[in-house]
């Protein structure tokens, strides 16, 4: 049965309105390369300080971190605190298989028993390890082993207190106990195999098994968590070390990785209060220079941490205005005929391809089909008749519209007119910053200092996450205006919130320089890298003013 059914119209509906569902193009701005910033839903947010459950593989130590860095509070975290893990590292913790993750939740509460008989193995005289948390925790007495399984049975059991847990799936490549007829978490030690030689076994994990397993261990998470609980449910980026099969491990692995990141794909589908972050495919479409440190095992730090933050902003809302709503509700479809749909798409293509007779053709359809009426005005835009393509969309409600329609005004010197179109935009909370712009620059042709400036104040109030970028443009706008002291406070206040990007360090250089400000020029343009013809040059402009002042 297919895990999801769209009619026709739907289908082409969901992908005309959906800004990700390609892949972008290299010569443009995208969001491949060279890190992967895959869009993704964030259907609710975190409190402030409230606890938040973390289980699964080690990139759920990585999230820990952050969060913890957030200030929120971690069970698992705090279980090292307890004198029984003194000296032992966070990965006590981990489990890597969906069936480890069941094993823990369904002990702690008491679905399953443990059976210290067979989950303890003495290794050295007096000395025993726990076959299901990692091997490379050293031997310890059996009474220090009781109460670590304890200490991790009760904080286990705070998921009742976390209204979030955040789920990591590692491998499928798992270990069988025969006696105890359970899967480990982790490869038994090699005296432990040597020791009892029939006792374990190799399993490589089905669809079908992961998934029954990933289920119980949700059916449990429902029945004893949180009432309100949410899961964000994601697929670890770190691949196997190494295979116990007879295959490469880039095989192996990429049959692992795909069997859980389906797996999560299907749970999620048919749950609610389910999500799902890609980390994965954040860091494996990403540049291997950056992703991977040179055992092209383990993840760098930097990336981890990019990923790491960019989910704890998108549930805390601290990430980008319009990083989070990228996928359209369903309200907000277009209402059309496919045939409708389809001319629109054919539209797209040949306004790449400047194809005047397709227009002259299907002109007409503009007053029948939205779509069609956009990607039409869009294509007189290009021929600079800004004039046609304004009236086109006059009485176009759609706020995709009437950015093109505030864009033409704007190219045909109405610039009054294409000021209250994209303010009329802002009026209701668009995510972009397209009519923000607009705005500013129609302020700049009309001369008015103060509109930019209550453009800049009311940017800021509604997307106080965009003060980066806003600052930036805001400066820039000010600098033309030749107001250098107000741009230079804008440019310098997006410079202590960001890095110092080429533009940016222009701009700030250029206003420094108007201001007799030489030897602060120098150091702004220090190790600046022009990326561009216009930037180089303006930076080997500002650098002779210098040396000639």
């Amino acid at each position: 049965m297919p895990l999801v059914v769209h009619n026709a119209l739907d289908a082409v509906r969901i992908r005309k309105s959906n800004p990700v569902a390609a892949w972008g193009n290299r010569g443009d701005e995208n969001r491949i390369e060279p890190v992967t910033k895959p869009e993704f839903d964030v259907p609710f947010q975190f409190k402030q300080k409230e606890r938040i459950f973390t289980i699964g593989s080690c990139f759920a130590r990585n999230v820990e971190k952050e969060l913890l860095a957030r200030g929120f509070r971690i069970p698992m975290r705090e279980l090292l605190e307890k004198p029984a893990f003194d000296g032992v590292n966070a990965e006590v913790v981990n489990n890597f298989g969906t069936p480890s993750i069941y094993n823990e939740l369904a002990w702690a509460f008491g679905a399953d028993t443990f059976d210290e008989n067979l989950g303890f193995v003495e290794v050295q005289n007096g000395k025993f390890i726990d076959l299901h948390m990692v091997n490379s925790i050293k031997p310890a007495p059996i009474e220090l082993l009781r109460k670590r399984r304890d200490g991790l049975a009760k904080a286990i059991q705070m998921l009742k207190k976390c209204r979030i847990l955040v789920m990591t799936l590692g491998l499928v490549e798992l270990w069988w106990d025969n006696e105890a007829q359970v899967y480990l978490n982790t490869t038994p030690l090699p005296s432990v195999l040597r020791s009892w030689p029939g006792r374990f076994e190799l399993h490589v994990l089905t669809f079908d098994e992961c998934r029954d397993y990933l289920d119980r261990a949700l059916d449990l998470c429902f029945a004893h968590g949180h009432r309100n609980l949410q899961i964000i449910l994601t697929v670890s980026p770190v691949p196997m070390m190494m295979t116990h099969r007879r295959m490469d491990v880039i095989t192996a692995n990429n049959y692992s990785k795909s069997v859980l990141r389906t797996v999560a794909e299907h749970v999620v589908s048919d749950r609610d209060r389910l999500c799902y972050f890609p980390s994965y495919e954040s860091v494996t479409h990403s540049d291997r220079q950056i992703a991977w440190t040179n055992d092209f095992v383990h993840v760098t730090e930097d990336i981890v941490a990019f990923n790491v933050e960019r989910m704890v902003n998108a549930f805390t809302g601290k990430s980008r205005a319009d990083a989070n709503s990228a996928f359209p509700a369903e309200h907000n479809l277009p209402s059309e005929s496919v045939d409708a749909l389809i001319l629109a798409e054919r539209a797209i293509e040949a306004r790449i391809h400047n194809d005047e007779k397709f227009f002259a053709d299907n002109a007409a359809q503009a007053a029948q089909s939205p779509a069609f009426r956009l990607e039409y005005a869009r294509y007189l835009v290009d021929r600079f008749e800004y004039a046609t393509a304004a009236r086109l969309l006059l009485d176009d409600p759609r706020s995709e519209a009437r950015l093109v329609r505030a864009t033409a005004l704007l190219k045909d010197g109405d610039h009054a007119a294409a000021f209250a179109v994209a303010e009329s935009i802002a009026s209701h909370d668009h995510k972009g910053d397209l009519h923000w712009r607009t705005m500013v620059e129609a302020a700049i042709e009309m001369g008015s200092r103060d509109k930019i400036l209550e453009t800049e104040t009311r940017w800021l109030e509604m997307h106080p996450r965009q003060r980066y970028f806003a600052k930036f443009v805001v400066g820039r706008a000010l600098r033309r205006m030749k107001d250098y002291r107000l741009a230079l406070e804008r440019l310098e206040d997006a410079l202590a919130c960001g890095e110092k990007t080429p533009p940016l360090a222009v701009e700030t250089a250029y206003c420094l320089s108007e201001l007799g400000e030489h030897e602060a020029v120098k150091t702004m343009l220090e190790g600046v890298a022009a990326a561009n013809e216009w930037q180089v040059a303006q930076v080997q402009r500002l650098l002779k003013k210098v040396d000639a002042a």
